[in-house]
């Protein structure tokens, strides 16, 4: 006679919850809108960074300021340039979520020792890949947005066409335009020194 199964966990809803997410992040996966939006994302991001004043070690011995410390650059959201700061605002939720997994991280820190300045680069990666997840998701929204219109499935068709030649574009003109936005970024040198007073 075959034990006896609980109510309980026959009606448990955990494992319909794992299947629907499951099949959300196949769909999220696949869709070429939501990874072009991602693509547009993460040149956004190191296109702000390297607007910022140019990294240097000597930011981290700021004691007493609130700036803190992004791919080796000082951030403070007041004197920030208004790219960096709605990019920001709109990476707010992930930027929340990752702080977990930054401290995770704090061990590694101390096993490979890495100072404020290399680890701030860390914690750069890592926000841009917390917030590349939140973009893939709201990416398969839109994209499920999108097909439930008339003149949907021909635009994600045509998107989906073009993935490849959209992809190629998005990388070519970040790899040009971040490393002349950077060396700007060298010359113009630190163009809020009251930065370091707060």
């Amino acid at each position: 006679m075959p034990p006896a199964v609980s109510n309980s966990i026959r009606m448990s809803p955990v494992p319909a919850i794992c299947a629907r997410i499951a099949r959300f992040l196949s769909e999220t996966i696949r869709s070429r809108l939501a990874w072009l939006i991602v693509f547009l994302h993460a040149a956004w991001f190191l296109l702000a960074i390297a607007n910022m004043s140019p990294p240097s070690r000597d930011f981290e011995h700021f004691e007493g300021s609130t700036v803190a410390i992004l791919a080796g650059r000082p951030f403070h959201f007041h004197y920030e340039s208004l790219c960096l700061k709605i990019l920001t605002l709109l990476d707010l939720p992930s930027s929340l979520a990752s702080i977990p997994f930054a401290i995770l991280f704090l061990p590694f820190f101390k096993l490979f020792h890495l100072d404020l300045y290399e680890g701030s680069y860390v914690g750069a990666c890592i926000l841009l890949a917390m917030s590349s997840l939140q973009w893939l998701t709201i990416g398969r929204l839109a994209d499920k947005w999108i097909g439930s219109k008339i003149w949907g499935p021909s635009l994600l068709r045509g998107i989906h066409r073009s993935f490849t030649v959209f992809t190629i574009l998005i990388f070519l003109l970040t790899s040009i335009s971040v490393p002349i936005v950077n060396a700007r970024s060298r010359r113009l040198a630190y163009r809020h020194r009251a930065i370091f007073f707060h």
